[in-house]
């Protein structure tokens, strides 16, 4: 029964490292291979994330998702403000600094991503969290 207090208490733990942590350049996250976890992405003012997600390999979703994939929400969501492919993959690579969190799976790392999220409403996170009004299924 207190299995859920252990969980609570793990995010909270992970949470507080997370916002803690040193800031990484794009090479360092992408060289982590086959980690999972929460990412925190970073513009120039540095103060709070621009955007925050999960994954299930750091490696993956940095090395390919990030630089060449117009399907990652935040890659999409620069393309459509008119960023060109070049300039998205400049930002991300030269210009954006992050912030990880390792999580031991998928569960825990989502389960972190959206507690972040609630927390800071980051500006290209499109969730219900920033409005909860807006879900009919919520009133």
């Amino acid at each position: 029964m207190n299995d859920y207090k252990i969980f609570f208490e793990k995010l909270k733990r992970k949470f507080e490292n997370l916002i803690k942590k040193d800031l990484l350049s794009f090479e360092e996250v992408n060289n982590k291979e086959k980690v999972i976890g929460v990412y925190f992405i970073y513009s120039e003012d540095k103060e709070k994330p621009i955007y925050i997600g999960s994954t299930n390999n750091f490696h993956v979703r940095f090395g390919t998702d990030l630089k060449h994939k117009s399907t990652h929400t935040f890659h999409k969501k620069l393309l459509n403000e008119g960023y060109s492919k070049e300039e998205v993959k400049d930002f991300l690579i030269n210009q954006y600094k992050y912030r990880i969190e390792e999580c031991d799976n998928k569960i825990e790392a989502e389960a972190l991503e959206h507690i972040a999220i609630l927390f800071f409403s980051p500006e290209y996170n499109a969730h219900i969290y920033k409005n909860p009004n807006k879900r009919k299924d919520l009133k």
